[in-house]
């Protein structure tokens, strides 16, 4: 049986699992945390011991975009899906990375200048991409549909807001719904939230509050 190896906070492993279960792939779920992927046996099958990774036929694939590739349309790179999961994987992901640091400095050494420093280019980093979603991307579309990227995107945005707290949850939220709803309505986001939100090691929610 194929395996996927996945961590529930991770933001690519949700696009991933989404994706396989929307295309009626196969799996069984192998779920890590954080702290075990560094020496966790079946995940060494992947050398950059990164999730998500899929192991089929005992074969290792790895790189979220890499795997999906095999399951999305030929010319989805061309859809406005594409731009939804760029955003996530270069901006939001950015923000996370500014905000992860920020709280790792805080928390090793106190509020700091550089801690807040990191921890304001994340909040930035947020809000710009929202707004290039909102004043570019989603702009002139009527209506979203759930797809890989927009599960991505969902996903590093609700990353994001756990992290800075209530910083960013309110940001632009009433102009986000109608994109927010197309993926949380959506009846496999819906089954994966049923079945995984507020599982043990589990702490990103999969939905907005509220």
């Amino acid at each position: 049986m194929n395996k996927l190896i996945w961590v529930y906070d991770s933001p690519f492993s949700r696009s991933i699992k989404w994706l396989l279960l929307k295309q009626g792939i196969e799996h069984e779920d192998y779920v890590l945390t954080w702290q075990q992927m560094a020496d966790d046996e079946l995940l060494a099958a992947n050398p950059k011991r990164q999730v998500p990774t899929l192991l089929i036929n005992n074969q290792a694939k790895y790189d979220s975009l890499l795997i999906a590739l095999d399951y999305l349309p030929r010319n989805w790179h061309h859809s406005i899906d594409a731009k939804l999961f760029r955003l996530a994987d270069s901006d939001v992901e950015a923000a996370i990375i500014f905000l992860f640091r920020a709280n790792l400095l805080k928390k090793q050494f106190g509020d700091s200048e550089q801690s807040k420093l990191m921890y304001e280019a994340g909040v930035n980093t947020y809000k710009s991409a929202v707004d290039f979603l909102l004043d570019h991307v989603l702009k002139n579309t009527h209506s979203v549909e759930c797809e890989f990227g927009g599960v991505l995107l969902l996903s590093t945005m609700l990353a994001a807001i756990f992290m800075a707290k209530t910083d960013l949850q309110n940001y632009r939220v009433s102009e986000l719904k109608p994109f927010i709803n197309a993926i949380e309505q959506n009846s496999v986001y819906l089954n994966m939230i049923a079945q995984y939100q507020g599982q043990s090691g589990n702490l990103v929610p999969f939905q907005f509050a509220g």
